[in-house]
């Protein structure tokens, strides 16, 4: 991949909140080695990671470079964080106001805008075939109020495999429960490519539908 517009606003966008979560939990560490050391493996490991397409043709692309800046912040801790902690980092980068902006205004549960998934996964599906991209199907529900989306592929097992941190994956699968929930949804599932299902099954209904049960 090329360190493109979205890897470096995707840094400055989420890293401040990341290392405000490092800061305030490892009283006694070097804030700024860890900031040096974190951007030039982030770099690293963007050059040595297979491009998925473009953001325009690709939204997930975000998620394949968040994966990175977590890993990348992950190594450069240098054993001082453990996978719970690693977690908690997922966790706490969702606090970033900007994401929370983006996923609250999102109109998930518009019939509309799910159409409009479904081709643009197609598009994103279609950019590459490799290991890194998801194949994402989207499946419109029994009204506006609950869908489906199964990714038969997921870009971050294969990145957890990359760099050697496999176990780390299912602590960034957490996280689609709280996006997700910024959307005003819950998510359901049964398992997911990282645990060793062969795929990962969202069904997602609106908070408060009759499907909330």
């Amino acid at each position: 991949m090329k360190n493109s517009l979205c890897e470096k606003i995707m840094w400055y966008v989420l890293s401040p909140t990341i290392f405000k979560f490092i800061k305030q939990y490892w009283k006694d560490i070097d804030i700024k080695n860890v900031k040096r050391i974190s951007k030039k493996n982030y770099k690293d490991m963007i050059k040595r990671t297979p491009d998925i397409g473009s953001l325009r043709k690709n939204p997930l692309r975000v998620c394949l470079t968040s994966g990175i800046l977590w890993l990348s912040i992950y190594e450069a801790m240098e054993g001082k964080m453990d996978q719970e902690q690693f977690g908690e980092m997922v966790s706490a980068t969702m606090e970033a106001p900007i994401l929370k902006k983006n996923f609250q205004k999102q109109k998930a549960f518009d019939i509309k805008t799910q159409k409009k998934k479904i081709e643009k996964n197609k598009i994103a599906n279609a950019v590459s075939d490799s290991e890194f991209n998801w194949n994402t199907e989207l499946i419109l529900g029994r009204d506006e109020n609950e869908y489906t989306v199964i990714y038969h592929r997921c870009g971050l097992c294969a990145l957890g495999k990359q760099e050697h941190h496999e176990e780390l994956i299912p602590y960034m699968c957490k996280m689609d429960y709280e996006t997700i929930a910024m959307m005003g949804g819950v998510l359901k599932r049964k398992g997911t490519i990282a645990t060793g299902a062969d795929c990962c099954d969202f069904y997602i209904c609106k908070k408060g539908s009759k499907w909330d049960k």
